[in-house]
């Protein structure tokens, strides 16, 4: 992406042709399971997580350290003068805090690179409409300083909206609305919930995943009225429901384009097998 490169972590599910046109850096989050660490995608991938989570196993997951950052950092200025870093939400994880760690110590190694920081206020595929906003704008070869205002304004119109199987996962992780997965177990519900500036909000419960995706697809035609949108499906082990929602969504609402990703390990340990969402904003 010639003088500027785009950092993410892993909770960002980058479908994969967007992080290759536009040569996007994913930095591998950690999972914990028994004692043992892996690096998402490089160790362990979603579906051994969702292997996993049918025998039962707790898993927990942590933000690499600055340290990490720094050789990554150090090795991406090599050929860029610009880095531009986008962070999950900084309530969800700690990435944030040792991407600004590593930041503030790269500045000083390199004191000609200009490195900066964002809070995507979210994570997963609306994080990943948030970096395809950045590499759009630097491929069009913008300054940095437009790139950050032009994602600082994206973010609080970038949503999503998942089906999960059940709560149990988030609230494992500490990440779930305040209704307890015990609810949702013992009603035989499946929760529908959103991420709001960086806090997960329960939607409402439904009885089947149909019902779920439903609305879904309610609330984004009422969210996009006339305006053309752009949308990725995301899920964890459900390829062809995904594939099927892609294409309703190019029959019921105006989307100028469309991805299909599944996601990365580290959110798949939070939000299980069986999950399916829509992350979408306005076209530019």
């Amino acid at each position: 992406m010639g003088n500027m490169a785009i950092v993410v972590d892993s909770a960002c599910c980058l479908p994969e042709e967007i992080r290759k046109e536009y040569a996007i850096e994913v930095v591998p989050l950690n999972i914990h399971c028994q004692g043992e660490s892996y690096q998402d995608g490089l160790d362990i991938t979603p579906l051994q997580i969702y292997a996993l989570q049918r025998a039962d196993k707790v898993l927990t997951t942590s933000a690499p350290p600055p340290g990490t950052f720094v050789d990554i950092f150090s090795r991406v200025a090599k050929n860029s003068k610009d880095i531009l870093c986008l962070s999950v939400a900084s309530t969800y994880s700690a990435t944030f805090s040792s991407m600004q760690s590593a930041m503030d110590m790269v500045r000083r190694q390199l004191p000609k690179l200009r490195i900066e920081l964002i809070d995507c206020c979210t994570g997963s595929a609306a994080q990943a409409l948030v970096a395809l906003t950045a590499a759009r704008a630097a491929k069009l070869g913008h300054s940095l300083n437009d790139i950050i205002t032009k994602v600082q304004q994206s973010i609080p119109r970038v949503e999503i909206s998942l089906v999960l199987d059940t709560l149990k996962y988030l609230e494992r992780g500490g990440r779930a609305p305040k209704i307890g997965a015990w609810a949702t177990s013992l009603l035989r519900l499946k929760p529908v919930v959103t991420n709001s500036m960086g806090h997960a909000r329960l939607l409402g419960m439904v009885r089947s995943r149909t019902q779920g995706i439903d609305r879904l697809v309610k609330s984004v035609k009422e969210k996009a009225g006339l305006n053309k949108l752009r949308a990725i499906v995301v899920h964890s082990d459900l390829e062809k429901e995904a594939r099927l929602l892609e294409n309703r969504l190019h029959t019921e609402v105006n989307c100028s384009e469309t991805y299909v990703t599944e996601v990365s390990a580290v959110v798949a340990a939070h939000v299980g097998p069986g999950a399916i969402g829509i992350a979408f904003c306005a076209s530019e």
